[in-house]
Parts: structure tokens; C-alpha cells; sequence
């Protein structure tokens, strides 16, 4: 097999260890603390596969930087586009999720991207395959992680999980583009955290609330 072939199924070995990690900790743990050890075993094996991949196939990390500026459709189509996406969703339910709720989110929104568009992009930009290919497989795989991981249980409401999923597939169909194109990591990542703020503000507050009341 092909060294960087190894990127293509990395995805699936991370999806299958958080989904475990879920499954014990839903048994083990009260379910409105259940989604802590879950998050920290995602973000710890997306950062094995990084120091893994670092190590062991060349993989290089490059965040990039702000300057220079990307071209103006790259910006609007591949950043502000989805960034936005879920603000539909905010603007209409934010007034049901407390204040304080608000403030985890903020944190969580600052932390998620770094990790997920390290991963999703960053790691899977190198799989040998076609850029139409990197494009359609990691927006699938980023946008089905969001129901297999986390549709079962903190993400049930159909009203909340059918959006996130809509809307993380399009949003990974647009950063995956903006990185092909202009090979800058932190675009995305600046945008993911907006996108986080808008979706999950009102997505995982509903989710928790179905889950543990």
C-alpha cells in the first residue's frame, strides 16, 4: 500500500475509536457529562494521527497565515460563505439557549476547528488521490462524523442533526476547495470557529437538553 494511502482510511480508524469512546462513556458517565471523555479521545486520536503521520509519512503542517490576502471569490465562496451558514439557525433560536451557554460555546468554538480542519483538511489535503476526489470524500466523511458520532445521542432531534449535517457537508466541500486552491490552513480554520459559534450555539444546547432532561 501506498504510504500517503494511509491518510484515506484515517478518518474511518478515528471514527470508529471516538465512537467506542462514546459508547462507554454514555454507560459509565451521567449523559451531561458523557460528551467530555468523548471530545477528549476524538481530539487525542486526531492528534496521534498528525504525530503519527508527521513522523512516520512527511506530513508537514502548514497553518499559513492572513497575509497575503486570499483572491476575493476564494474569500467569499471558500470563507464567509460557510462561516455563515448556520446564522439562519442562530438568529432563530438563540433567544432559548442561555447566556452562559453561550460562553462554553465560545470556547468550544475557539478549540473544535483547530483540531477538526487540522484533520480534515490539513491531514487529508495529502490523501494521493485527485483534488475533485480530496474535495467530495473529506466533506462525506466530516459531514457523516457529525451523525455517526454525535446524531445518537447529543444530536438526536432530527430539527438539529438533519442542519448540522447539511451544513457541515457544505461547509467541508467549501474549506477543502479554499485549501486546494490557495493552500492556506487558517482561512478555514477562522471560518470553522464562526460557523461553531452559530451552529452549535443553538445544535448542542438542544441536543444536551433532549438528552438530559
Amino acid at each position: 500500500m501506498p504510504v500517503r494511502l494511509v491518510f484515506v482510511f484515517m478518518p474511518i480508524a478515528v471514527l470508529m475509536v471516538t465512537r467506542t469512546a462514546i459508547e462507554a462513556s454514555v454507560v459509565l458517565l451521567p449523559m451531561r457529562y458523557a460528551w467530555i471523555p468523548s471530545f477528549l479521545v476524538y481530539y487525542l486520536s486526531i492528534g496521534i494521527c498528525v504525530v503519527v503521520s508527521a513522523k512516520k509519512f512527511n506530513f508537514t503542517l502548514r497553518i499559513g497565515s492572513l497575509r497575503p490576502a486570499p483572491k476575493a471569490r476564494y474569500l467569499f465562496w471558500g470563507i464567509m460563505i460557510p462561516g455563515l451558514l448556520a446564522l439562519p439557525l442562530f438568529v432563530t433560536n438563540v433567544k432559548a439557549v442561555p447566556l452562559i451557554f453561550l460562553g462554553f460555546i465560545l470556547l468550544f468554538s475557539i478549540i473544535n476547528p483547530f483540531f477538526e480542519e487540522i484533520f480534515w483538511r490539513g491531514l487529508l489535503h495529502y490523501m494521493p488521490v485527485s483534488s475533485r476526489t480530496k474535495i467530495l470524500y473529506s466533506s462525506i466523511l466530516f459531514s457523516f462524523s457529525h451523525y455517526f458520532l454525535w446524531g445518537t445521542y447529543w444530536l438526536a432531534d432530527p430539527k438539529k442533526l438533519i442542519p448540522t449535517v447539511a451544513v457541515t457537508f457544505i461547509a467541508g466541500i467549501l474549506w477543502m476547495w479554499f485549501l486546494v486552491k490557495q493552500r492556506n490552513l487558517l482561512y478555514p480554520i477562522l471560518s470553522h470557529s464562526l460557523c461553531d459559534l452559530f451552529n452549535l450555539s443553538v445544535a448542542v444546547f438542544y441536543g444536551l437538553r433532549l438528552a438530559t432532561f
